[in-house]
């Protein structure tokens, strides 16, 4: 069950929040937990020390509201000088939104063609517009081989991978959409290790987030 919560704290009205009930204090109790994102889409400059993990759904408008408000700050002062690498982890919350599993697919397939976060960013700026049958549109947008997209998208060939997504959320006990995990690649393999799990915020509130993360990363 969705819900929308009255009497909001004031940055929760400004970027949103759905809030799906369930268990919380899960998602308190992975620290140190490590994950294999290997297949999920990356976004980073160099090395860098820490990952932001992105938990989202295309059709949640909160969702939409963090990715162009939050995470576009997040891009221009963490992700270009080289401080955080960004990582989006599928968690359409279907029975709320019904096309979210399908703009999920579409994002994938344009992954196959290079141009995951073009389509990331496209889907999240159109959000009244993914039907099934205005996804090509949404495709030829970002400049993609919409023959070829159409293609996979008919196919279901990442829905597999979507659901893996799904249980991989739900493992972390996480309800709500956006969330954020953050962590930090586990030498001489493809996992991440879990430092800490966050409900949608400010801009501010996970920039400091991130700031301690980097600090502690640095004085050891």
């Amino acid at each position: 069950m969705t819900i929308r919560i009255r009497g909001m704290f004031p940055w929760m009205a400004a970027i949103g929040v759905i809030l799906v009930l369930g268990p919380q204090s899960e998602a308190f109790a992975q620290k140190g937990r490590k994950i294999s994102l290997a297949d999920d889409p990356s976004m980073k400059e160099g090395s860098p020390p820490i990952v932001l993990v992105e938990v989202s759904d295309f059709q949640c408008p909160f969702c939409g509201r963090s990715a162009r408000d939050v995470l576009t700050k997040v891009h221009e002062e963490f992700i270009r000088p080289e401080k955080v690498e960004l990582i989006y982890l599928d968690y359409p919350l279907v029975r709320a939104h019904p096309q979210a599993f399908k703009a999920a697919e579409a994002a994938a397939c344009a992954g196959d063609q290079g141009m995951f976060w073009e389509m990331h960013h496209q889907l999240f700026a159109n959000q009244q517009a993914l039907g099934q049958d205005q996804l090509p549109e949404r495709a030829r947008e970002v400049g993609l081989d919409v023959a070829v997209f159409q293609k996979c998208l008919s196919s279901g060939r990442h829905a597999a991978g979507i659901r893996d997504d799904v249980r991989l959320v739900q493992s972390l006990g996480i309800t709500s959409t956006p969330a954020y995990l953050i962590g930090r690649r586990v030498p001489g393999g493809d996992k991440v290790e879990i430092l800490e799990i966050l409900k949608a915020m400010p801009y501010e509130e996970l920039a400091k987030k991130l700031e301690v993360h980097l600090a502690a990363k640095q004085g050891k």
